[in-house]
């Protein structure tokens, strides 16, 4: 499967799509989905369909289980692509500063690195991506340590972005193993 590479300009800010980005039940088959939320950026308010928060950056994150494996895909848009290599900045450094050790992984999306360490459920891996003007991680944690299954979750949500940026309905699943 090859790796997504596009550098897109196209702003992700309509809450519906940007909900389809996040991996949903089939992409996910045999994982059990527990928790999804789509809200605005600085989450001062929750996307509903009653109250829809399309124009503006967006923050959406889903977690799934399998077993004692917990993995969370989340997202984030931005209004451009530079506003997008400075949040990827920030959140490079928030990894750097805690325990955690960088892993050589190939390049996913625009830029990408791999981090190894201490996560909520045990010793795990975080991916964050950046794809054009959205920033995305995918971690795995609980479990052994499987750098290879979180790649393949990145490379699926960098596929549903570039799906979504590209103005088709986001549905990649994870490739094979």
């Amino acid at each position: 499967m090859a790796a997504p590479t596009a550098d897109l300009e196209a702003a992700l800010l309509d809450d519906k799509l940007v909900g389809q980005v996040l991996p949903d039940a089939k992409a996910m088959a045999g994982w059990e989905e527990e928790k999804r939320r789509v809200d605005t950026a600085d989450h001062a308010v929750t996307c509903t369909a009653a109250k829809p928060c399309t124009g503006k950056p967006l923050s959406a994150s889903v977690r799934f289980s399998s077993g004692d494996v917990v993995t969370r895909f989340i997202v984030e848009t931005l209004p451009s692509r530079d506003a997008a290599k400075n949040r990827l900045k920030e959140t490079y450094t928030s990894y750097a500063a805690g325990p955690f050790k960088k892993l050589d992984t190939p390049v996913l999306g625009s830029e990408s690195q791999a981090f190894q360490g201490p996560l909520a459920e045990g010793e795990g891996v975080g991916i964050v991506v950046r794809s054009g003007t959205v920033v995305a991680s995918v971690t795995t944690e609980g479990g052994p340590v499987d750098v290879a299954a979180t790649r393949r979750f990145a490379v699926m949500l960098v596929q549903r972005i570039e799906q979504a940026q590209a103005g088709r309905t986001p549905d990649a699943g994870p490739g094979p193993a």
